[in-house]
């Protein structure tokens, strides 16, 4: 089995990008989406392992990753070059690319700039592109993009600081699944996993990468995508909604595979992961063929 722990890329600015192998056969790269860590997969994790060596890593500025040292690493372009030298170091010439929330903007990136280094793509619980246009939370979209497009960056960590730190006080997990940010199923211990880390956030990190992903777009990719797609889509997601995210996007894919989540939230990882980590299990299967 191999196995590489606590291992570090180095971006051309410095930063230090953190990155995890475990297990054997055909490679999945996993990619989180913005606030979360590697500890986001831990329900779907062991299953894939059973059958595919797993590739985790660190946002900039999350984890055990370094906040990023320039603009230039806080791109979504610069994550999918992370993913290439990850792969290139580690010796991994091919792989599926696996997405959550705004990872699955990266994913289209890295299959856009390195379409050799992918063998089949899962896009799940999140879009192509424009990543808060589409928010049903409490503060929409617009007004997340306006807060990190216009506050001065002292102002937007002080911002982040004091909600992290409310997050954490008792009550915040009714208040999350009251304001639809977290699922109903999620427990108190995988809520508290999540607040820690997003109080550990480099904050001034996260307000430069909220940037990226708004104006990113890889609509243009599935427009050309070969690759076997899969979409995980969920009915109750404010941030990535089934209708207009995940129907569009298998529109624009029409031969891809649509796996709709009716109580699906933003975090179904943490409560639907079996039939998730199935349903991703048996596509890879198939993608392999």
């Amino acid at each position: 089995m191999l196995s590489i722990n606590n291992a570090f890329i180095a971006a051309d600015d410095g930063t230090r990008i953190a990155y995890r192998v475990e297990g054997n056969g055909p490679a999945i790269v996993l990619t989180n989406g913005l606030t979360t860590t590697t500890t986001f997969w831990k329900y779907v994790r062991p299953i894939w392992l059973q059958r595919h060596t797993v590739v985790t890593w660190d946002l900039p500025g999350h984890g055990n990753s370094s906040a990023a040292q320039t603009d230039e690493s806080t791109t979504v372009e610069a994550q999918a070059s992370f993913i290439a030298r990850i792969m290139r170091t580690t010796g991994i010439t091919r792989a599926s690319q696996i997405g959550w929330s705004t990872g699955t903007q990266v994913v289209l990136e890295t299959c856009r700039r390195y379409p050799e280094l992918c063998q089949s793509v899962v896009m799940m619980l999140g879009g192509a592109g424009h990543a808060l246009s589409h928010t049903r939370l409490v503060v929409g979209g617009a007004s997340i993009e306006w807060l990190a497009r216009t506050l001065p960056r002292s102002a937007f960590v002080a911002t982040c600081r004091i909600l992290s730190s409310g997050f954490r006080k008792p009550g915040a997990l009714q208040i999350g699944r009251l304001c639809g940010v977290i699922g109903p199923q999620v427990s108190p211990a995988d809520m508290r996993e999540l607040t820690d880390h997003i109080a550990s956030v480099d904050f001034s990190t996260l307000q430069r990468m909220l940037r990226s992903v708004q104006a990113h777009s890889a609509q243009s990719v599935l427009a050309t995508l070969r690759l076997p797609l899969l979409i995980v889509s969920g009915d109750e997601d404010n941030f990535a909604p089934t209708d207009p995210v995940g129907l569009a996007l298998k529109r624009s894919v029409p031969n891809s595979d649509l796996l709709r989540l009716p109580q699906g939230t933003h975090t179904a990882l943490l409560e639907e992961p079996r039939l998730i980590a199935e349903t991703v299990a048996r596509f890879l299967v198939r993608a392999s063929n």
